[in-house]
């Protein structure tokens, strides 16, 4: 099964409507392949999966499976949706593994800023709920990614309370810090960092205006603690969002860094 152009697949259903995925298949390759998943990012309450439609395109040309996912955004569901959404879409993958040509054991997630956030759980963390309830072939599967970059992500939400970003972050939990503290706990991959974490690598700029740069330095310290690995790419510069544009200078600086982590620890 390989196509050069990507298809939209609908991957389950939700109060909000059907939750999809752009997949690509890479040509000219033997399989099993390893995978990506692609998350997108706009403050949980926007964004699109079409920002890294070019990144996953690329990445399917070096013989990856790729696919970039959309899923719910706080205004239509607060916290833990948006991570259900995006376990789902691994999870997916790995249950159609055999007619995609995967190997569901090398599977790998990119996402900036709040798809850092949420990539970042997907390697710290396995499936939330397993019910699965409109699609059997689901129950059991595995969440759990091989591999991760993180650009500018929110790794540990109680240190976000205080900082302008605050109020976005209560938004996206469904109440402030004093209200939700287990909530805001869960949500911070930093508090399920151990020694079975996927590798990971954290890039972040520290003018960030957005995502303060400790949110990468203090996952970076959990992830080496644990003895994950891990590698650190500072981008004087860059600011927020940078990661989307693949004419941009920061984005051709670090893809190269990205496809090199991938190779490593997905071993395509």
């Amino acid at each position: 099964m390989t196509q050069s152009v990507p298809q939209l697949i609908t991957i389950g259903q939700t109060e909000q409507g059907p939750l999809q995925m752009e997949l690509y298949l890479p040509t000219g390759f033997a399989g099993p392949r390893p995978g990506v998943l692609f998350v997108h990012g706009g403050g949980w309450g926007g964004g699109h999966r079409g920002q890294f439609r070019w990144h996953a395109g690329e990445l399917a040309k070096h013989g990856y499976v790729t696919a970039t996912t959309s899923y719910r955004l706080m205004q239509a569901a607060t916290y833990p949706a948006a991570l259900d959404d995006c376990q789902r879409a691994v999870r997916w993958l790995r249950s159609r593994a055999g007619e995609l040509a995967l190997d569901p054991r090398r599977l790998g997630a990119m996402g900036s800023s709040a798809g850092g956030h949420l990539v970042a759980c997907l390697g710290v963390r396995d499936t939330r709920l397993d019910a699965a309830q409109d699609d059997p072939a689901l129950r059991g599967q595995s969440s759990k990614v091989q591999c991760v970059v993180d650009v500018h992500g929110v790794h540990d939400f109680l240190a976000m309370d205080k900082v302008p970003l605050g109020k976005t972050c209560a938004n996206f939990i469904g109440g402030p810090l004093a209200e939700r503290r287990a909530l805001w706990e869960d949500a911070s991959p930093i508090r399920f960092v151990d020694k079975s974490s996927a590798p990971t690598l954290l890039i972040h700029a520290p003018d960030d205006p957005t995502v303060p740069y400790d949110e990468s330095v203090t996952y970076e310290t959990a992830l080496k603690k644990a003895g994950v690995a891990t590698k650190f790419i500072p981008t004087p510069g860059s600011g927020h969002g940078f990661v989307y544009g693949p004419d941009n200078p920061h984005t051709k600086a670090v893809w190269p860094e990205s496809i090199a982590w991938f190779n490593t620890y997905l071993k395509p």
